[in-house]
C-alpha cells in the first residue's frame, strides 16, 4: 500500500479510475471498445485546433496561452523520454487508454537528463487551470488543513509543483481555491460504496460551497478511496464542441499532455476507468470503487 500510495503521489495521483472491483461494461452504441483518436499537442495545427476549442468554450485566452507554455515545455524537455513516442496530429489506435510506459524512464528523463530540480505540472494542477473561471468557492479550507505539506500527504506533489515550478503563476486565491477544490474527504474508516463516495464528495464540496457554472467546459474529476480518505486521483477538463467531446489532460507527471475526441459520455466514463485500471494492473494494485464526476455530477 505504500508503494501504491507513493505512486499515486508521484503520478499526480494517477490519472485513475478503476472500477469497483473490475472493469465496468463496455458501452453500447457506435463506440468501439478500445479505439481511442488522441493527440499530445506537439504540432502548431493540432495545438492552434485544440486552442480555438478552448477559446471558443470560454477559456481566456491568456490562460489558453500559458497552458500551451506548459505544453510546449513539456514537449521540448520529454520528447526524447524512451518511455513513450508523443503524437503531433490526431491519431487513432486500438487501445482503450493510451500506455505511456514505466514510469522510470520518464522520472529520470525529468529531473537527471532535464537537470530540473522543481515538480511537473499534474494533472489537478492542468484541469484546475483551464477551468477554474467557471468554478466558485465561498468558504475556503484552512490552510493549515490542506492536505499538502508532508510526503504522506495526497496533495504533496501538487503543493511541491505550485511552491517551486518557474511556469506555474498562481495567485494567492487560486491556489486557495486550488486546496480547497482537491482536498480529500473523510471517509471515516469504512469501505464506501460509489454512492456513498459520491454523496461524500458533494457533502464536502457543499460545506466548502463549491459551485460550478454550466456550459460548454467541464472539470472531470476521478475520486477513488485510500484508507480513511476519498481522493481526486485525477482531474481533466471536457469541452463541448458541436456535436463532439474533447477531453484534455495531463496524463501524469512526467507523461504527456493529451487531447482525446470522444462522441459520448459513456465514451468519456469508461476512458477514465480504463486508464486507472490499466496503471493499476502495471503495478499489481487492485482498482477498487472509483467514481467519476463531470462537475458535481457522476458521469453517465
Amino acid at each position: 500500500m505504500k508503494r501504491f500510495f507513493a505512486l499515486v503521489l508521484a503520478l499526480c495521483a494517477l490519472l485513475a479510475p478503476a472500477g469497483c472491483s473490475g472493469s465496468p461494461a463496455g458501452p453500447e452504441g457506435p463506440y468501439r471498445v478500445g479505439e481511442l483518436t488522441y493527440s499530445n499537442l506537439v504540432g502548431e495545427a493540432v495545438q492552434e485546433e485544440v486552442r480555438a476549442v478552448l477559446l471558443a468554450a470560454g477559456v481566456s485566452s491568456e490562460d489558453v496561452d500559458t497552458f500551451f507554455v506548459w505544453v510546449d515545455d513539456f514537449n521540448q524537455a520529454m520528447g526524447d523520454c524512451p518511455s513513450y513516442r508523443l503524437q503531433d496530429a490526431f491519431t487513432t489506435v486500438q487501445a482503450p487508454a493510451v500506455d505511456y510506459g514505466e514510469y522510470g524512464p520518464m522520472s529520470r528523463t525529468w529531473y537527471k537528463t532535464n537537470g530540473r530540480d522543481y515538480g511537473d505540472v499534474l494533472c489537478r494542477i492542468a484541469a484546475f487551470h483551464l477551468a477554474k473561471d467557471s468554478i466558485r468557492i465561498a468558504s475556503a479550507v484552512d490552510r493549515r488543513d490542506w492536505a499538502c505539506y508532508t510526503e504522506d500527504q495526497w496533495l504533496c506533489s501538487d503543493w511541491e509543483a505550485i511552491s517551486t515550478s518557474p511556469l506555474i503563476e498562481f495567485s494567492e486565491e487560486e491556489t486557495e481555491d486550488y486546496f480547497t477544490l482537491y482536498n480529500p474527504v473523510s471517509a471515516a474508516g469504512k469501505s464506501l460504496s460509489a454512492e456513498e463516495m459520491y454523496q461524500a464528495v458533494l457533502d464536502a464540496w457543499q460545506e466548502r460551497a463549491v459551485a460550478f457554472t454550466e456550459g460548454p467546459i467541464s472539470l472531470v474529476t476521478v475520486w477513488r478511496q485510500w484508507e480513511d480518505q476519498i481522493a481526486a486521483a485525477h482531474a481533466a477538463v471536457l469541452v463541448q464542441n458541436g456535436e463532439e467531446l474533447l477531453l484534455v489532460e495531463k496524463t501524469n507527471p512526467q507523461s504527456p499532455y493529451q487531447a482525446t475526441k470522444f462522441s459520448t459520455l459513456e465514451q468519456v466514463r469508461q476512458y477514465m476507468y480504463e486508464s486507472i485500471h490499466q496503471e493499476d494492473l502495471r503495478y499489481g494494485d487492485e482498482t477498487g470503487t472509483l467514481i467519476v464526476l463531470r462537475n458535481d455530477t457522476p458521469l453517465e
